[in-house]
């Protein structure tokens, strides 16, 4: 690359980063719901777009104010990408000492401009920072992301780190203590275009994580009940259609409860709805917690529950029913009512000829455990 210079490479790389900024920006104005990390994602490429202009002043400003001001411009762009993506996926953010630390840097430099001018010093400390800030992001989004947006981004944040692992480690071979940024040596172009197109990238991969989690909403929305989180009646069906075919398929054996809160509409009557759908929550949320992962639970209609127990035989289903009917009689607290449920265990036989067939017979022992005083388990 030799006819092109780095400034070149910024000014492009500026430009793209703006633009990127105002989708980015676009995106956020039209979410439907709040969704933390994305303001410090549009303000990120802002603040390398800034950091291009201050390096394009090179000749109108004090050399050593284009330098602190472009760099500290530059860090804190990938400093917010950091910030962005810790309260993106409700980390704990880590500004102060990452700020802290960026300060201190940029007095370092400052020394080896000011004091003792060293150009390889000041390309050390800013390459070795920004290759730390690239590995823990790298290494936050490897652990808490998910997704091809997250991989995309810890891909480029490997890479940016390589290059800047690279050229810290080779600038005291490679460049003199009077050297500057503008020259055309091509460990200096491979620095500067990897460190810009990945401000643009990382903008691109900020985008798509958003993308992505918007769809996961709108899905979650849909297969889920609004006001228990258990899943929709038309989701719960699926997920049994699917144990059923698994049965026909490989004779693996499944179970179903239907559970029903007993007495529900005297609650409703005598403490009002608001506590009543407390008891709706309560009672969800106590179930899914004697699940095991891979048992599904779902909201069938008002106050009852249906529970489909994979690769669970009659006794086990027997067993579960009990230790969650139990529960749920020996639940107490302050601010919503003592209640009971009552349950109707069904586990599939080659008499079922559909999962409709299995829910109907776990109906009606949720009927026969009704008639005989509620509060009971009835297995069919």
């Amino acid at each position: 690359m030799p006819h092109i210079d780095p400034l070149s490479i910024s000014s492009v790389a500026g430009l793209t980063c703006a633009v990127m900024a105002m989708v980015l920006w676009g995106v956020r104005r039209s979410l439907p719901m709040a969704m933390p990390g994305v303001l410090p994602w549009c303000l990120a490429p802002l603040l390398c777009t800034a950091s291009s202009i201050f390096f394009g002043l090179e000749g109108l400003l004090p050399p050593f104010l284009v330098m602190l001001a472009g760099n500290a411009l530059l860090m804190s762009g990938m400093g917010l990408f950091y910030v962005g993506s810790q309260r993106f996926w409700q980390r704990p953010c880590s500004w102060h000492s990452w700020a802290t630390a960026g300060v201190a840097l940029l007095v370092a430099m400052s020394y080896f401009w000011q004091i003792q001018p060293d150009f390889r010093a000041r390309t050390l400390l800013f390459a070795g920072g920004m290759a730390i800030c690239a590995f823990a992001h790298a290494r936050l989004l490897h652990r808490h992301g998910k997704g091809f947006s997250c991989r995309l981004m810890v891909i480029v944040l490997v890479l940016l780190c390589m290059v800047m692992v690279l050229r810290a480690s080779t600038t005291f071979w490679f460049d003199e203590p009077g050297s500057t940024r503008l020259m055309r040596a091509p460990m200096q172009q491979i620095y500067a275009a990897g460190f810009h197109l990945s401000a643009l990238l990382l903008s691109i991969g900020a985008l798509l994580m958003v993308s992505e989690r918007v769809r996961y909403e709108f899905e979650h929305q849909a297969s889920h009940d609004s006001l228990t989180g258990a899943l929709t009646r038309r989701t719960l069906f699926q997920a049994g259609e699917k144990e059923w075919s698994r049965w026909k398929r490989y004779a693996r054996p499944f179970s179903v409860l239907l559970l029903d809160i007993d007495r529900f509409k005297d609650i409703n009557d005598q403490w009002g709805h608001p506590i009543g759908d407390r008891v709706l929550q309560d009672c969800t949320a106590l179930i899914a917690s004697r699940l095991r992962n891979g048992d599904v639970l779902g909201r069938y209609g008002g106050e009852e529950f249906v529970v489909v127990l994979r690769e669970t035989g009659s006794a086990a289903a027997w067993t579960a029913a009990e230790r969650i009917r139990q529960a749920l009689e020996r639940q107490a607290l302050a601010d919503i009512p003592a209640y009971t449920a009552s349950i109707g265990v069904a586990t599939v036989t080659d008499a079922d000829v559909d999962f409709s067939a299995l829910l109907k017979r776990a109906d009606t022992g949720l009927y026969q455990a009704k008639a005989s005083g509620r509060n009971q388990t009835v297995a069919l």
